[in-house]
């Protein structure tokens, strides 16, 4: 797939759509014909369509039209005027499902949108048009495949447990799918406030089915970002006057009676935390928290004029081990948008995730072995300077992945297996994993392509393990 670099991107108006189906060979000049040809301009410049992504045959674009008028002509078009290289193409508003921005191949960022949101402009300023994932992030994180996800999220009922349960199992299904031929990608979450509690609950429905369906997704966590998702209720507010106010953040009216009367054990707002943080504890998922510094001001009819907190930092902080906390200076809305590159907001924002993406790329160097910690009972530190000689070496290959250090022991017994180790910035064993085929490592190599790692030994016999599998889990204390 080919994209343009992120300085080139332009800022989608508020006449957007997003075109699909679109014939690999078809250029912007090309499409800007064909709709003129229907009477219908684009913006005025070269940059009024960005094709984001191709995939063999077919590409997809984002463009902006002259007006209202125009883009909203365009979204009627009937098939026939619709036709361009024989393909049809599909033009859309909504932007449901997966969009993707870049096409890095290293880690890949989900951002999913909140209540009564929009996949695109829930993250874009209005004001000067900046969408800092489209037009900021590429740059910061050149290794990551970054996509937008669609939802339709935007009555009342959209809060109870069976429609964020499809929410949810939705967006597993679109993932899986976009990630067919990534699936052992690393995977970090980005989740503006309702978003947050549809991650929540996909993760929690992939770890219980039975049918292992999702497991490659869940397994493919590294972190989640939460921008202002509620994980319980306000200080001194009951549950369902929270609710209301959290609805009415997004400009939703909705009657505080009416939500009182909604049977209590169908509001999830509070119901996923304590299964979540088990959930991310066991598979080692890292957590961050964005919480919001301003009050937010209300134009709905049921509250005009008047500011509250929605989501305050007791509420948006997940109490996971670890926890990352951000304070951003916005109000509930804004947490997610920022007005140019240079926002200080924004670079907090960004530098949380390109520490997630950090994590997510092994790296190999030479440490000193004399320095670590004494081996366990049945290992001894054995690294070799010359595979096909026994001459050991001070020097020893180590894999850096995250936070933690990975060392390949060799056991005392002189068998043909290590046993990896890895080591967490207090020199304590965080995850121990044990194969068999090789012993007396000499070097490391990593397979980006199939996110594979080798620790070759003597003779280059060698052990080999997914990056996946090397995960610190608290299963893997005990491998």
């Amino acid at each position: 797939m080919r994209v343009l670099k992120a300085h080139t991107l332009p800022s989608l108006s508020l006449y957007g759509d997003r075109i699909s189906n679109i014939d690999s060979t078809t250029t912007k000049e090309d499409l800007a014909s064909h709709f003129l040809s229907k009477g219908l301009l684009f913006s005025q410049g070269e940059r009024a369509v960005l094709f984001t992504s191709t995939d063999g045959a077919h590409k997809l674009a984002m463009v902006s039209f002259r007006d209202h008028d125009h883009f909203k002509r365009a979204l009627t078009l009937p098939i026939s005027d619709r036709m361009v290289e024989g393909r049809v193409l599909n033009i859309d508003e909504d932007f449901d499902g997966l969009t993707v921005l870049s096409e890095g191949t290293q880690v890949e960022i989900v951002a999913l949108h909140g209540l009564n949101g929009h996949a695109f402009r829930s993250w874009e300023f209005p004001d000067t048009g900046f969408m800092w994932l489209r037009d900021h992030l590429p740059e910061q994180v050149p290794t990551a495949r970054i996509m937008l996800y669609g939802y339709n999220a935007n009555v009342i009922g959209d809060v109870s447990t069976g429609r964020l349960r499809t929410f949810a199992e939705t967006f597993l299904e679109r993932l899986r799918y976009v990630r067919e031929k990534s699936s052992q990608r690393p995977l970090i979450l980005l989740a503006h406030s309702m978003g947050g509690l549809v991650v929540k609950q996909a993760l929690l429905t992939a770890n219980t089915r039975a049918d292992g369906q999702f497991n490659s997704i869940l397994n493919s966590v590294r972190g989640v970002v939460f921008v202002g998702t509620p994980h319980r209720g306000g200080n001194g507010v009951d549950g369902a006057k929270f609710v209301a106010n959290f609805v009415r953040a997004f400009n939703v009216d909705v009657r505080y009676d009416l939500i009182k009367s909604l049977d209590p054990g169908s509001m999830v707002l509070f119901d996923l935390t304590d299964d979540f943080r088990q959930l991310i504890a066991a598979k080692g998922i890292e957590i961050a928290t964005l919480f919001e510094t301003k009050k937010t001001r209300f134009v709905s009819k049921f509250l005009f004029g008047s500011s509250i907190w929605i989501v305050e930092e007791q509420s948006a902080i997940l109490g996971a081990t670890g926890e990352r906390k951000v304070s951003i200076n916005a109000d509930h809305a804004n947490l997610c948008k920022f007005s140019h590159a240079a926002d200080s907001s924004l670079a907090a924002t960004v530098q949380v995730v390109k520490e997630f993406c950090k994590d997510c790329v092994p790296t190999i160097t030479a440490l000193d072995h004399t320095t670590q910690p004494p081996p366990p009972e049945g290992l001894k530190y054995v690294c070799l300077s010359d595979p096909d000689k026994l001459d050991d070496s001070t020097r020893y290959p180590v894999l850096i992945l995250g936070k933690y250090e990975y060392w390949a022991l060799s056991h005392i017994d002189n068998r043909y297996a290590m046993t990896v180790l890895a080591y967490d910035d207090q020199k304590d064993i965080a995850g121990r994993w044990t194969k068999t085929g090789a012993r007396y490592v000499h070097h490391i190599e990593y397979d980006e392509g199939n996110r594979q790692v080798r620790f070759v030994g003597q003779a280059s016999h060698a052990i080999t393990f997914g990056v996946a599998e090397l995960k610190v889990t608290k299963s893997a204390r005990f491998g």
